[in-house]
């Protein structure tokens, strides 16, 4: 009877939406699973009963009629889109951020997971919740990692690194042109004009420390002492009226005359300063102001704020030998010319240097000339060692230059260690696990492995958030997270992806779908019983 198939269709689609409200109700209960990844239902009509139609044959719109039969469940599908990251700060949880699976191992079956919630066992071997073993490659005593088979990844607590003695120390920074190497006198007081400090422009007759006007013709010779420790041959003099009137203009006059025997002068605010320009010590000294004409002038008495002396710099830093032993090493670079400078090498200790104690550091243009030099020296132990000190390493931006401006120069990196204990374990972006040694070096110890998988719907899914491959998965490349375009965050996890909102109003369609086909039941039910009582 028709009825029936009407009865059939409804059915059907309780059937359907159980199975849809299975789903549902998985996908909610997970919602705080770590690395879950939410499904979804999709339906199907069932085959349509053909219905034959008589009267106008091919001309007729349709040659049927067709009548569908219900539906069934057509398919259920993961959703493998990113799970929010939580932080949770433990260094072994860890998520990724991208494509791909971890790795594990159970009873010699690999399985992967977006669950990344790891720890180490009393073995040191890398577990998941669920003891199942991490998989990953594993680095020789050198740091040197094997990719050829998948390893359980672990690490081994007790372990030493055994010392590494010292091949290359890197330099790097600026060594400034003109640190402190010349003598600089200043005036203990400022010029002023009523109370505030005399400009370049202001009058020498209007300067407060004027006490008679000057008239033209008045001399004004400054007493001063050379760098050398000599006099001037020639009186260093300014004229007032035909050299000019202005401080500005007694500054120049000095300067024309002071240039040539390696002296400058110069004001700012009312403050004159006079500075060797030699190098070293010298005996640059400004004694007073010989005046003669009617003007009289109190010029103000000069300190010292800088002695002259050769640029220097020390930087020091601490060098490992074949054993393990510290030595302190320390480089003294001495400014010898304004583009030459020396360098002294000495060991803290008394260490023999047996060659490249001393040597020349060369500038052109503010960059230094040679890339390196080298010192040998013999530790207390009695074995030789050789060290380079590299000045500079351009392929890690490391530059080393003779500017003007601060000196920044220092030992930045050298390549010894003594023996270490590990005392804690890393793991980088790219999914590498560092060791962590008390004698602050860091070894790779390990690289976690990431599985790509062709075709992620083909997976199929076991208890404890798993996936297995499959024929469908196609094939599964594991690797690092770098070279799959992945990152690895430590110290966090992946949520699940379970979108609540939409799963409760997937719920309340399928509860009013539900009800629907129900009712197809009833009202079908009640017409099969008016069908009967037609006998009645």
């Amino acid at each position: 009877m028709a009825l029936l198939k009407s009865m059939n269709s409804g059915v059907s689609g309780l059937n359907a939406f159980q199975k849809k409200m299975d789903v549902i109700g998985n996908n909610i209960a997970n919602v705080e699973t770590i690395g879950f990844k939410s499904s979804r239902v999709t339906f199907s009509q069932l085959m349509s009963k053909n219905e034959a139609r008589s009267g106008a044959g091919s001309a007729a719109p349709q040659l049927t009629d067709q009548i569908g039969l219900g539906v069934r469940v057509g398919s259920v599908d993961r959703d493998f889109s990113q799970g929010a990251l939580q932080s949770t700060g433990m260094n072994t949880d860890l998520a990724i951020e991208g494509d791909g699976f971890f790795v594990v191992n159970n009873n010699g079956q690999n399985f992967y997971s977006r669950a990344g919630n790891f720890a180490f066992n009393k073995d040191g071997f890398l577990v998941s919740g669920d003891g199942n073993m991490i998989q990953g490659f594993m680095a020789d005593a050198n740091g040197n990692v094997n990719t050829g088979t998948l390893e359980d990844l672990r690490v081994d607590f007790e372990g030493t690194v055994p010392p590494k003695r010292t091949e290359v120390v890197t330099v790097g920074g600026n060594l400034n042109s003109s640190t402190s190497t010349y003598r600089v006198l200043q005036s203990q007081s400022s010029l002023k004009v009523s109370g505030s400090s005399a400009q370049a422009s202001s009058l020498l007759n209007d300067l407060d420390q004027t006490s008679a006007p000057f008239a033209n013709g008045d001399a004004l010779t400054l007493d001063i002492i050379l760098p050398d420790g000599t006099a001037p041959v020639n009186p260093i003099t300014f004229t007032y009226g035909v050299d000019g009137t202005t401080v500005e203009d007694m500054v120049n006059v000095y300067n024309a005359q002071l240039s040539p025997l390696d002296v400058s002068m110069s004001i700012v605010d009312g403050v004159i300063s006079v500075r060797s320009t030699v190098m070293g010590e010298t005996d640059l000294e400004v004694r007073g102001l010989d005046i003669v004409g009617a003007g009289s002038l109190n010029f103000p008495v000069f300190n010292t704020i800088s002695e002259g002396s050769t640029g220097s710099h020390t930087i020091s830093t601490t060098v490992f030998d074949t054993l393990g032993n510290q030595h302190s090493l320390i480089v003294r670079i001495i400014q010898e010319a304004e583009d030459s400078w020396t360098y002294e090498a000495s060991f803290l200790d008394g260490e023999t240097i047996t060659s490249g104690k001393t040597g020349n550091i060369d500038f052109l243009n503010g960059d230094v000339v040679q890339s390196n030099f080298e010192l040998t020296y013999e530790s207390t132990n009695g074995t030789s060692n050789t060290i380079t000190i590299a000045l500079g390493d351009p392929q890690e931006g490391i530059s080393f230059n003779q500017y003007g401006g601060t000196t920044t120069l220092k030992a930045l990196s050298q390549d010894g260690y003594g023996q270490g204990k590990l005392i804690d374990v890393g793991i980088s972006g790219d999914g590498m696990l560092e060791g962590v040694y008390d004698n602050g070096n860091t070894v790779p110890i390990a690289f976690l492995a990431l599985a790509d998988v062709q075709n992620v719907s083909g997976l199929e899914q076991v208890t404890g958030g798993l996936f297995k491959a499959s024929s469908a998965a196609g094939e599964i490349i594991t690797g690092f997270a770098g070279e799959m375009g992945s990152s690895v965050a430590a110290g966090f996890l992946e949520s699940s992806n379970v979108d609540l909102a939409r799963e409760f109003t997937e719920m309340i369609t399928s509860q009013r779908a539900y009800q629907s086909n129900a009712r197809v039941i009833t009202t079908s039910d009640e017409m099969l019983v008016e069908a009967v009582n037609l006998k009645r």
